[in-house]
């Protein structure tokens, strides 16, 4: 579902994956990620030279996919295809098919008290975040606030309003696994701290 907030375009939706799907996922990527912070690459980001990104390795790359399960090229795809679907539907982009489009795979691996401190990306268009594992004993949805949450997602009106309160121009979203938001880059982002 596309959501007009501010008025920016976010789309939420499940993930067309199954909990052994999401666990393959989870499996091949956090162990990747682990083998990489150990042997850490020298990688650049797309049409960008002599950068090093000791923790931004593109597990889209060719060489980096080498061994990737079957599903990790099916969530490939599907990356793709949703943001196809996103750059028509939201932005009215006609040609989103004939696009050439790059994308690179970052795994955010949490433990419990870790978040995501606030952001934007400037060095892309979108952002696509698909939750695998969101952590076993988490505190009822039904509890958490603003000041005590457990990983939601934070998004934030982008629009420098001085006058808005600060309740207006933030949306919090509940993560559970598959699930999948897709928003513009220049929206700051953060995430609550996980306790689960």
């Amino acid at each position: 579902m596309i959501e007009y907030l501010w008025p920016t375009p976010i789309l939420t939706l499940d993930a067309p994956f199954d909990a052994d799907q999401l666990s393959e996922l989870l499996a091949y990527s956090t162990g990747k990620a682990a083998y990489k912070r150990a042997n850490p690459p020298v990688n650049k980001l797309p049409d960008i030279t002599s950068i090093k990104l000791r923790g931004h390795y593109n597990l889209f790359d060719a060489e980096q996919e080498v061994g990737a399960p079957e599903v990790w090229h099916v969530f490939r795809r599907w990356v793709d295809t949703t943001h196809r679907a996103f750059l028509l539907d939201a932005h009215g982009v006609n040609n989103a098919d004939d696009l050439d489009i790059v994308a690179r795979c970052i795994v955010g691996h949490y433990t419990p008290g870790m978040r995501t401190p606030p952001h934007y990306h400037h060095t892309c268009d979108h952002v696509l975040c698909l939750y695998l594992d969101c952590g076993q004993d988490r505190p009822s949805r039904d509890t958490l606030t603003r000041e005590k949450g457990d990983g939601e997602l934070v998004l934030q009106d982008p629009r420098p309003m001085a006058g808005f309160p600060f309740w207006e121009k933030t949306k919090y979203i509940y993560t559970t696994p598959g699930l999948a938001v897709l928003h513009p880059s220049r929206v700051w982002h953060e995430t609550n701290p996980f306790v689960g």
